[in-house]
């Protein structure tokens, strides 16, 4: 079975489309933990292609879902089970890219301002992740201009003030010494 054959599938079975994503983002994890000796139930054999294409790679599969959700009926039950889903796993990439970013802050600031202790580091990482979200707030303040934006255009806002930060990072700017 291939991905394409997967993908039809779900579409054909609305019903059960956001249990078999569920699923698949299981098994996934599962997969990332130990691929060696992972296991899938032959029951569910038809979710192989999905957990090899999107296997370490948490964001293709957010896009996957969306492409899953927007060919269902946005009226639906099934549309509506996809997008809490979706919700669900964006979180978790949310988190999971989180904590690269303040690693990759805490990597050049080591390199910049020499090392310091655990707790010294922890309230460092929560100043400078609180110092983002008031500057996320301002930026999407100054680019919506009061007005609502739309969920694609919040998320390219989103992406490119990230961009921004990840660039300081890379270049050191605004990063403090350490508290």
């Amino acid at each position: 079975m291939s991905l394409k054959d997967t993908t039809y599938l779900l579409l054909q079975n609305p019903g059960r489309t956001a249990t078999w994503l569920n699923l698949a983002d299981k098994y996934i994890q599962s997969y990332n933990e130990n691929p060696t000796h992972f296991v899938l139930p032959k029951a569910y054999s038809f979710l192989l292609p999905l957990i090899e294409s999107y296997a370490n790679n948490l964001e293709a599969f957010l896009q996957y879902i969306i492409g899953i959700r927007d060919s269902l009926d946005k009226n639906s039950a099934a549309f509506s089970e996809v997008q809490a889903l979706f919700r669900r796993i964006n979180g978790r990439y949310t988190q999971q890219i989180r904590r690269e970013r303040s690693s990759r802050a805490i990597a050049k600031a080591e390199k910049l301002f020499g090392e310091t202790d655990y707790h010294t580091r922890i309230q460092w990482v929560s100043d400078l992740e609180h110092e983002w979200a008031q500057r996320r707030l301002s930026f999407m303040d100054d680019a919506s201009r009061g007005k609502r934006l739309s969920l694609d255009r919040r998320a390219e806002l989103l992406a490119e003030f990230w961009n921004i930060i990840d660039t300081e990072i890379e270049e050191g700017k605004g990063l403090n010494k350490w508290n």
